[in-house]
This record gives structure tokens, C-alpha cells and sequence, in this order.
């Protein structure tokens, strides 16, 4: 029998290989001019030759220090469920391992474009796809994910899903909610996606894979990763001065771009902020990083067609806008950033058209041309200087240079809150206090920073509600992902249980037709611009006097346009294909019941 008393495994939430983009070797202060090695550093247990990194601790005082790769951004036994037996234990470790050397060979080619002064990199289908959901993994693996979930017992588990995980760690036999994390990373990472197209193609073969996650694991962490592989496209940035560098932080692929709202219940004590997820950030090296942005912010290419630009827009207020309030916009709306070109479009007159001779088919031997773009000071300090405002959630940064990163941090501490330091929330304490640790760090490195911080106070609501939402919503996804075959989910049948009628139908597809001559079609008039608002408020007033279920049925159309790209289908052929999982949204929460 194999002993129960295992050595402790340190288990890297931060690949080694990515670590070692931002390292050097250790240098013992007594090496000598002529080369000749200084004896090893007993404390830190660190031998001359030894990869390390340059960080700035956050434990007060904070400090800079050297670190030992194989010992930073980890933890011991992270991975491991002490009530498996022994032998099983490392699956999971195994397959990150396994993983993370396919995704190892892809990031390689970036950094050897990069390096060879090229100015595109091209990847297969199939290492874009493994490239995207490597990204996903680092963000569900990180230590603020595992925090969540590894607690004792669901009496110390205090987030708004409480109820539908103890319902799902029931179903499912599950003792602790960190098992629920376990299976959502194993099943990720075996997850086959094969020709599944993610978010830069703008194209609809998911559907299968969405499903089978979907069935496999626990819906919360389900559409969080079907939102990061669907919901944003992928691009590869440099600084364009070689005076600048990207840092890496712990909780680096955890941090989103976006206005955040903070919301405090005083009933209960709770707080909850809101933000939307404009941006997020995947650091490479100091000298690059993978961005991924939005699908419903501006892309050049496809916004010089009038009519995908309208489409943008107005997704952009259904699904931020009906969340958020109207009109969140990004601090970084004008990042000189695009889409992936393909080897089956071309570029035409400005516009993207199927390149010709392409037979309309997807396949694995598909290519994608990604460019390295220049990003300019003010964006890569703004991008820098989200990763370091929510730094405090971990307990180091990780730089390269020394006076590239002092500049950083004088700059980050001085901007006037437009991209950081604004403290509210759960973390305010915590974060003031970080913002005056790193105040008083710089003022011992010499540098005197005025430092600037905003104060924003809770918005004081019943976060009961938000908490009733969210569980409606995750029952919802769970029925989604078990509704294959189920008469229940036919629109139609939905329609009618919502009390609709048959006149419903004709009258949608006439509201439809009018939003198409009135608001969409018009684009090429001299007074589009001006005139489209008060047409829009118009219809929208005139729909909204009518019956919430022919309104529900009215923003279906308008899904299913956007994705099938043909809106003069016949009545009865519009109502078949309603019933696309794609069709599906926010708001199909409030016919579930």
C-alpha cells in the first residue's frame, strides 16, 4: 500500500515555460569580474546559473527580490484531492503537463516571429484552438479561481452560486467544492474541439463542443469558458518603444478591462461589483503579449461595412448596455488592433469577401495570419497599469528591467485614476493599503511619487435580487446544456406557454421588416446618423406597448439574422431555425419555469 506521507509537490499556476520568458540567471553577489562564480545563496537556495526572476514583493514592506523560477507563482499540492488515493492524484498535473507542452511549441513560434523582425505570425486551426483554450485554462487554474473554491465545507463558501453548487456537488456526489474545480479543469483540458470554430471567424460549427462542456461540468464555470473561447477574438501586441516593457502578475489572466460598479447591501453587509469584460490579457515576454478584445468593440475590417457595423453597435447595447447601464465604453475603444485574417477571405475595396474559388467549407488545414502590432506608450501603460491595479490580489509583480519598471510605477501612481486607483468595494482596505505600499516602496527606491486615489463609494441595493438572477440564469444554462431533443426548448412551444398567440408570429416578422426598411437599411442616407436614434426610440416604443413574449420573439429574429447573414427568408422558414442554440441569450432567462 503506498504511503500516505508524500513529499508536498510545488504545482505552477504560471507555466515555467512563460516564467522563464522573463528570466535570468543568478548571479551571486560575490561573483567576480573575471566570471568566476560566488558561492551559492543558502537562504534562497538559488546557485549561480539558476533561472530567476526580477519581483516586487507585495509582503510589507514590499521589496524587490530575485526568485527562484521553479518556486514562484505556485502552490504545493494545488492540484491534488487528499481523499483520492495516491496513485490517482496526479492525473490532473499530467495532463497540465501534457497540455501545456502543445501550447509551449505555439508561443515559441510567436517569440521566434518576433525575434526574426517578422511582422505576422500564422497558426494552424488547430494550434489557434489550442492556443485559446490554454489561455482559458490559465485563467480557471489561477490562484483567485482555487481560493474560491478550496474552502473546508459549503458553510464557508459565501459566493452568490451557493445554492445551485450545493445542488450540483449533490447531483454529482461531491464533498467539497474545490472537487466541483478539479472536474471543470480536467474536463476543459480533455474537451476535443476539433473543427469547433473560436470567436475571430465569426463562424457557427461550436455548437457541438459548447454542448458537450456544457454537459460535463458545472454550468458557472461552463459559460465562463465558452464566453472567453466565443466571445472575444485574439490579437498579439509589442510596445512600440523598445524603452518599454509588459510585466507579468499573478493574477494576470484574471484581470479584465472594463468600468466597474460596486454595489453594497446594507441589510446583509454584502458587496458585489459589476464590470463589463471589454479586454483581457495574456503576457508572453516583456516584449509581448496576447490580447483578447471584445467582439463588440470596433474591428477596422469589419465596421467598413455599414450594415456588420450596425449590427456591432447594436449588440454592443443589448449585451453590455441592458448589464451595464447605457453606453459602457472601454479605456481601450481605440486599440490599434484587428481580427486574424484566413487563408479563405480576402480584403476587398477596404471590406472582407470569401476569397474566390473557396468552396464554403471549414477544414483543419485552414490558416490564420496574426500581426504583431505596435502598440503605442499611452496603451501599453494603460494595459500595464490594469495588471498592477489588481496586483493586490497576489503577492508579487514580475518585471525585467528595473528602470523601465520604477518608470512604470511613478507613471501608474501618478495618472489621475483614469486607469486605476479607483478604491471601492469588498477590497477597498486592501487596496488602499497596496496603493500606500507601493508609494512608500518607491519613496525608498528615491522616487517621490504624488501619488493619486479615488474614493467611490457602494451604491447601496438589495443584492437578493442580483442573487436570484444569477441562480435563474445558471438553471437555465444547466437546462441548455440538457435540452438535445427536448420539445420543452421549441420556441414555439415556449411562445405559447408564455401565453403568445398565433398572431404573434405574422406580426413579429412585420416589426422585423420595419426595424430593416426604418433603422438598418438606411445607412446609405446623408441623414442615417442623425435621424437613426429617434427612429430606433420610435420602434422600440411602439414594440414595447405590445406583449413581452412577441418582443421576446422579436429580438430572436434578430439573433438569427445576424448569424445566418440572410434576412428575406420565408415566415415559415425564419420560425424553424429559431430554435438555434446560438439564438439563445440573456434574456431566455425569463422563460425558463
Amino acid at each position: 500500500m503506498p504511503s500516505m506521507d508524500t513529499k508536498p509537490e510545488y504545482q505552477h499556476y504560471i507555466p515555467q515555460f512563460l516564467l522563464r520568458n522573463f528570466a535570468h540567471q543568478y548571479a551571486p553577489p560575490g561573483k567576480s569580474k573575471a566570471g568566476k562564480s560566488g558561492k551559492r545563496n543558502r537562504k534562497k537556495k538559488m546557485y549561480p546559473g539558476d533561472p530567476v526572476v526580477n519581483s516586487l514583493s507585495l509582503t510589507d514592506p514590499f521589496s524587490l527580490e530575485e526568485c527562484l523560477v521553479k518556486r514562484v507563482c505556485g502552490l504545493e499540492n494545488m492540484y491534488e484531492n487528499p481523499e483520492k488515493p495516491v496513485n490517482v492524484r496526479p492525473r490532473l498535473e499530467k495532463q497540465f503537463g501534457e497540455f501545456e507542452g502543445r501550447a509551449s511549441r505555439i508561443y515559441r513560434q510567436i517569440i521566434n516571429a518576433y525575434k526574426n523582425g517578422n511582422q505576422h505570425v500564422w497558426l494552424g486551426r488547430v494550434e489557434k484552438d489550442v492556443l485559446r483554450k490554454f489561455m482559458a485554462l490559465l485563467t480557471f487554474r489561477g490562484n483567485q479561481y482555487y481560493q474560491r473554491y478550496n474552502v473546508d465545507s459549503m458553510q464557508e463558501y459565501h459566493e452568490d452560486d451557493k445554492e445551485i453548487l450545493q445542488a450540483y456537488m449533490s447531483k454529482h456526489g461531491f464533498t467539497k467544492p474545490v472537487d466541483v474545480w478539479l472536474q471543470g479543469l480536467e474536463k476543459i483540458i480533455d474537451l476535443d474541439m476539433d473543427l469547433n470554430i473560436a470567436a475571430e471567424d465569426d463562424e457557427e460549427d461550436g455548437e457541438d463542443w459548447e454542448q458537450r462542456i456544457r454537459e460535463r461540468i458545472y454550468s458557472p464555470i461552463a459559460e465562463m469558458f465558452i464566453e472567453h473561447m466565443s466571445a472575444m477574438y485574439m490579437a498579439i501586441c509589442t510596445p512600440a518603444s523598445d524603452d518599454e516593457e509588459f510585466i507579468l502578475t499573478e493574477n494576470c489572466y484574471n484581470v479584465t478591462e472594463g468600468q466597474t460598479t460596486a454595489y453594497y447591501d446594507s441589510l446583509t453587509g454584502k458587496h458585489v461589483t459589476l464590470s463589463p469584460r471589454f479586454h483581457m490579457f495574456a503576457p508572453i515576454s516583456p516584449r509581448l503579449i496576447i490580447v483578447l478584445r471584445s467582439n463588440h468593440l470596433p474591428d477596422p475590417l469589419e465596421d467598413a461595412d455599414p450594415i456588420s457595423k450596425c449590427w456591432r453597435q447594436f449588440n454592443r447595447l443589448l449585451f453590455f448596455g441592458s448589464q451595464y447601464g447605457r453606453g459602457p465604453k472601454s479605456i481601450l475603444e481605440d486599440l490599434p488592433i484587428r481580427k486574424a485574417m484566413n487563408n479563405y477571405m480576402d480584403v476587398v475595396n477596404g471590406m472582407l469577401a470569401p476569397r474566390h474559388g473557396w468552396n464554403q467549407q471549414l477544414g483543419m488545414s485552414d490558416r490564420f495570419r496574426f500581426t504583431i502590432f505596435q502598440i503605442p506608450t499611452r496603451h501599453v501603460q494603460t494595459i500595464n497599469g490594469l495588471l498592477i491595479d489588481h496586483a493586490f490580489h497576489g503577492s508579487r509583480i514580475i518585471f525585467d528591467r528595473k528602470d523601465v519598471f520604477l518608470d512604470l510605477m511613478e507613471w501608474y501612481l501618478t495618472e489621475p485614476c483614469e486607469v486605476g486607483k479607483n478604491i471601492l468595494g469588498e477590497h477597498a482596505a486592501k487596496q488602499s493599503k497596496y496603493i500606500d505600499g507601493l508609494t512608500d516602496f518607491m519613496s525608498r527606491e528615491g522616487r517621490q511619487c504624488d501619488t493619486k486615489q479615488t474614493i467611490w463609494p457602494s451604491e447601496d441595493r438589495d443584492l437578493n435580487q442580483l442573487r436570484i438572477q444569477k441562480i435563474a440564469e445558471a438553471r437555465f444554462m444547466e437546462e441548455v446544456g440538457r435540452r438535445k431533443g427536448d420539445a420543452s426548448f421549441d420556441v414555439i412551444k415556449i411562445h405559447e406557454r408564455l401565453g403568445g398567440m398565433a398572431e404573434d408570429l405574422a406580426k413579429v416578422d412585420s416589426m422585423f421588416q420595419t426595424w430593416i426598411i426604418c433603422v438598418d437599411m438606411e445607412w446609405s442616407s446623408p441623414t442615417y446618423e442623425s435621424s437613426r436614434p429617434n427612429k430606433l426610440a420610435s420602434l422600440l416604443e411602439e414594440y414595447q406597448g405590445g406583449p413581452c413574449c412577441r418582443f421576446w420573439l422579436f429580438l430572436r429574429h434578430m439573433r438569427l439574422s445576424q448569424i445566418i447573414g440572410n434576412r428575406k427568408l420565408e415566415l415559415g422558414q425564419v420560425f424553424s431555425l429559431l430554435d438555434k442554440e446560438s439564438c439563445w441569450e440573456s434574456e431566455d432567462i425569463l422563460t425558463f419555469g
